[in-house]
């Protein structure tokens, strides 16, 4: 009875093992912005600077999982832009922001793995998912992750990413403009405001790829 009870325990460490050696941690760094009642169009305005981690596991050469935490700030000032109505109207906002995010990632081609024929090194990738934003002046609100990029590995367990995604969020207060021409209406893909991220992840494989339990194979000799 105690052979079969070590027995069972060895093999729910090496299922966490085996997990382990699929699973990546790893560091974001790029840019965040937003578009709302102040941005409508231009990406890439009043970008700041965003920084986070990840932690990704692999179910196999093409699907992932991934999640994150993000820190940046996002700003807006109706005197950037040329309309009269937003230079009269004169509204700002700059506020600090967390984004956590969990999000299904899917490879075009295989991507690389070692012993395993025909993975590429580099592999364009999209994403998706569910996620929440927590800025330090407004309300929070749930999010809908996407966005799209390209995976390279860098050698070993090393992989870099370089990705583009947008945050819908279910809020239209992010900028401190809930409602600005007082409509009293909302509207879901076009009346809520959006926060962007644009940057490069490093993340490593915490362990080799096909990694044995050797203490449960001496356990059940």
């Amino acid at each position: 009875m105690r052979r079969l009870i070590f027995g069972i325990l060895f093999l729910v460490a090496c299922n966490s093992a085996f997990s382990q050696t699929k699973a990546e941690l790893g560091f974001f760094g790029g840019a965040a912005y937003y578009m709302g009642d102040i941005n409508h169009t231009y990406h890439f305005y009043s970008s700041s600077v965003a920084i986070g981690g990840i932690y990704r596991y692999n179910f196999n050469t093409r699907y992932s999982l991934r999640a994150s935490m993000l820190f940046s700030g996002l700003k807006g000032e109706d005197r950037d832009f040329k309309n009269q109505y937003q230079r009269n109207r004169g509204a700002s906002f700059d506020t600090d922001v967390v984004d956590l995010s969990l999000q299904a990632e899917f490879n075009f081609q295989p991507f690389w793995s070692p012993g395993k024929s025909r993975t590429k090194k580099l592999v364009p990738y999209v994403t998706a998912g569910i996620g929440y934003i927590a800025p330090s002046s407004t309300e929070s609100s749930f999010t809908i992750p996407m966005g799209a990029g390209f995976k390279y590995n860098l050698g070993g367990r090393w992989t870099a990413a370089l990705e583009w995604s947008f945050r819908k969020t279910f809020t239209d207060n992010l900028d401190h403009l809930d409602d600005p021409h007082s409509l009293n209406k909302s509207n879901l893909m076009h009346n809520n405001d959006w926060a962007s991220f644009f940057g490069i992840m490093f993340s490593y494989k915490l362990f080799p790829d096909n990694e044995e339990c050797h203490s449960y194979g001496r356990l059940v000799k």
